[in-house]
């Protein structure tokens, strides 16, 4: 009975798979025996009571009441059943345990964003095997629906509404399938926009041991554990902004590579130093943004459009971009230094991507007042070398820790 589930739906791997499984291959199977039914009596009766010469006299039957009671009830019977293997399944689905743990999804044009209860986030949802998971999710923007095919759930994400969705991932997969090295696929499956074929997620499973190690790094971006000595390393900026860029969901929008394809935003690529072209829209009337500008008002620039993207409206080869999300929640107060690690990386994108930007420019002032000018020369050298990750920025990072400035 299991077989065409298991050709034509994706691996079970989660507790709601059983009776979503079942409810499918009881609908199937039904509606496929009495379309036989239907459609071979159909065809004998064309057959054997066919007009056979222009003399055949039509029957003067009108109806048959035995028949007709017959074909309502047996079907009436047939969806009950249907509502009950469903509501079954329905009221496990919509209940979730008390000892679940919490994850809170974002939504936002075009990426997902997993908040987990020690304060890490991530663009990807890692949960423990066996143990049940509860997603609280709310959109900040448009409608969009979070899809796990393999986990058998789905639920809008409504602007303005918190909606949630449990599950308690299988830590074996009972079918020839293994979980790709990437994680199972996460999908919108609500027209959200220009990018909406572009937002998706993954889902990892990992055992206790692994997922407590990887909530730990998620927690602290900024450290990272050596493979091989064990010892915990600062994470430079450049690294870090690398991850973020694809954590946070720039990447969704922001190409990077050398031949600048233009996505929902503007390439990264020779973006920084660079002659703009008059702005689409601008809070500051006559704002003007050009190669020669000093790092200082390039640095407000790009600082303004991360925490307030519609303060001015970039025009591109000759299109104007509007409405990227506002990460000011995610990239201000506390997480000031992750969006300086964006914008880093996006300076040495640029550099090496060959535009006007150099590693010396950015080697001026920083744009943030609270990074010092030696934490940049750092950040500088390890976009050059990153072994010389050195000890300026080890002080500086401790000093900050000890402020409660990190994270």
């Amino acid at each position: 009975m299991n077989l065409l589930a298991d050709i034509f739906l994706p691996p079970g791997a989660s507790n709601l798979a059983p009776d979503t499984d079942f409810a499918w291959n009881v609908i199937l199977w039904t509606t496929t025996l009495f379309f036989v039914i239907v459609v071979g009596a159909m065809t004998f009766f064309v057959i054997r009571y066919r007009r056979r010469t222009p003399n055949d006299a039509t029957s003067e039957i009108t109806h048959n009441t035995p028949l007709e009671i017959a074909w309502t009830t047996i079907p009436l019977v047939i969806v009950v059943i249907f509502f009950f293997v469903g509501f079954k399944g329905f009221l496990n689905y919509d209940n979730p345990p008390s000892d679940a743990v919490t994850v809170d999804v974002t939504g936002q044009q075009w990426s997902f964003s997993f908040a987990y209860p020690n304060g890490a986030t991530d663009s990807n949802l890692y949960v423990e095997a066996g143990k049940p998971v509860r997603l609280t999710m709310h959109s900040n923007d448009v409608l969009h629906a979070l899809y796990l095919p393999e986990f058998r759930t789905q639920r809008n994400l409504v602007p303005g509404r918190q909606t949630q969705i449990w599950f308690i991932p299988n830590a074996d997969v009972p079918t020839l399938h293994i979980m790709p090295e990437d994680g199972w696929p996460i999908f919108c499956t609500q027209y959200c926009g220009d990018g909406h074929s572009r937002m998706m997620a993954h889902v990892i499973v990992l055992a206790s041991d692994e997922f407590n190690k990887k909530m730990a790094e998620l927690a602290n971006p900024f450290k990272k554990k050596d493979s091989k000595t064990g010892k915990s390393h600062f994470v430079p900026y450049v690294d870090l902004g690398k991850t973020l860029y694809q954590q946070i969901g720039c990447s969704s929008c922001h190409s990077v590579d050398t031949a600048g394809t233009i996505g929902t935003g503007p390439p990264w690529h020779g973006l920084y130093k660079r002659d703009h072209e008059p702005f689409a829209a601008s809070n500051e009337p006559g704002y003007t943004l050009k190669s020669s500008d000093p790092d200082e008002k390039w640095d407000t620039y790009l600082n303004e459009s991360i925490l307030n993207p519609d303060a001015k409206l970039v025009t591109y080869n000759g299109k104007a971009f509007h409405g990227m999300p506002n990460f000011s929640a995610q990239l201000s107060g506390i997480n000031d230094e992750k969006r300086y690690a964006i914008i880093t990386i996006s300076r040495a994108w640029a550099a090496r991507a060959g535009s006007r930007t150099s590693i010396r420019m950015t080697t001026r002032t920083c744009m943030m007042p609270t990074i010092q000018s030696s934490l940049t020369r750092t950040t500088i050298r390890c976009i050059r070398n990153p072994k010389r990750a050195s000890r300026p920025g080890r002080r500086w990072h401790r000093s900050q820790a000890s402020k409660g400035r990190m994270p």
